[in-house]
């Protein structure tokens, strides 16, 4: 292996983790919500609005950061990032009610966002734009490891200690991350020194973005997306825990096996990519995507049980990984200037989007497994629908 291609796959699995952080962050606590809602003396629904408050900080904090990235260069303003974490981290570990909890959620997931930012405007900064797709499937492999072993880590974890040691791991985890990135990860950023931080040149450079053709269309399908994997994620625990009836225990290998098929999706992705565009792989995997959540709802009604709602979520994700990192690598492929703000900008309206479906799925989650796959199979519709019109105009 020569010396290049050894550091491009030290800086991928690095990308990997600091990007997958953010979704340790979300499926590590899963099993807990239970718990935590009676220790908290509260619902579930409180409990998963900690996780829509998550994704509203990460909304806000991509927006701020983008900016920060573009002025100061990647990786202090990471590391400073992590920081806020680490202390975050270990205030949700201490808190008493579910409200001191949803504000600590909303400052760790502002202090993370920097990371899902800097990682993915590292990428445009090191790699060919070529190659953008399969470096993103890359760095999701590694993300990938997140929803196999994270709910059955936190369901380990619950096992001998309280929910609270949950957070005391995920500061474990942004300290060995802050080691990482300070000795492993070099910045090859020139930073741009002209780059104004004043609120009125942000907004001209976020609305010079959102003018390129292209990059609204296909951030909003990375989004939605995005939006169908935390609509499963919001609502997994609900729908097999308190409906279907399975120990945390149970459920941490359920939640591993749908994770598995994130992995396969990765794999087929970069072998995809070898054969065909990445904007037709994007469309065929949203139509297919459309079908499954038809037999998702058609299943929900008719044979409701864990095995046959198992074999529907697996298919669903067995789509889902062969849209994301297409549509994200498509919607930054434009630009060679303001990547950190173009990448900011992408990712908030990923977290924007998710943070508006947990947060109405919290309020409809009561005996049904029908608000959940109602809203997968309209975000499938949407992405089929919103990439199909793009093939017809050219754009694909």
């Amino acid at each position: 292996m020569s010396e290049d291609n050894k550091k491009n796959k030290q800086l991928i699995i690095i990308l990997g983790l600091l990007n997958g952080l953010m979704p340790f962050s979300t499926d590590l606590y899963l099993p807990a919500f239970p718990e935590m809602a009676r220790v908290l003396g509260t619902d579930i629904g409180q409990i998963t609005l900690s996780m829509s408050t998550f994704f509203a900080g990460s909304c806000l904090g991509q927006l701020i950061n983008g900016p920060l990235l573009d002025k100061f260069g990647r990786k202090k303003p990471m590391l400073l990032g992590l920081s806020l974490f680490l202390l975050t981290s270990l205030g949700c570990a201490v808190a008493s009610n579910v409200s001191f909890l949803i504000v600590l959620r909303f400052f760790q997931a502002i202090g993370i966002s920097i990371c899902t930012v800097g990682s993915r405007a590292i990428v445009r900064d090191n790699f060919p734009v070529e190659k953008t797709a399969s470096i993103f499937s890359s760095m999701a492999l590694v993300m990938g490891v997140s929803p196999i072993i994270a709910p059955s880590v936190g369901a380990l974890v619950l096992q001998f200690y309280s929910w609270r040691a949950i957070f005391i791991m995920l500061a474990i985890m942004s300290g060995s991350l802050i080691i990482a990135l300070s000795f492993f990860l070099s910045d090859n950023y020139i930073p741009e020194k002209q780059y104004s931080l004043r609120p009125k040149s942000i907004l001209n450079t976020y609305t010079s973005v959102l003018k390129t053709p292209t990059f609204w269309s296909y951030s909003f399908v990375a989004a939605l997306a995005s939006g169908g994997l935390f609509t499963w994620i919001s609502s997994s625990s609900f729908v097999f825990i308190k409906l279907l009836g399975l120990t945390e225990s149970q459920f941490g290998w359920l939640f591993a096996t749908t994770g598995s098929c994130l992995l396969i999706s990765n794999q087929s992705n970069r072998y995809f990519l070898k054969h065909f565009p990445s904007s037709q792989i994007a469309i065929v995997a949203a139509f297919t995507q459309l079908f499954i959540c038809a037999l998702l709802v058609f299943i929900s009604i008719h044979f409701f049980s864990v095995p046959f709602m198992l074999f529907g979520i697996s298919c669903y994700m067995l789509s889902l990984h062969l849209i994301t990192p297409n549509t994200m690598a498509l919607a930054i492929r434009p630009f060679s200037e303001n990547i950190g703000s173009a990448a900011a900008l992408m990712g908030s309206i990923q977290m924007g989007l998710s943070t508006i479906v947990t947060v109405i799925l919290s309020n409809f989650q009561q005996a049904s497994a029908l608000p959940m796959v109602i809203t997968l199979s309209v975000i499938a519709l949407i992405s089929s629908s919103t990439l199909y019109r793009l093939k017809q105009k050219n754009y694909a």
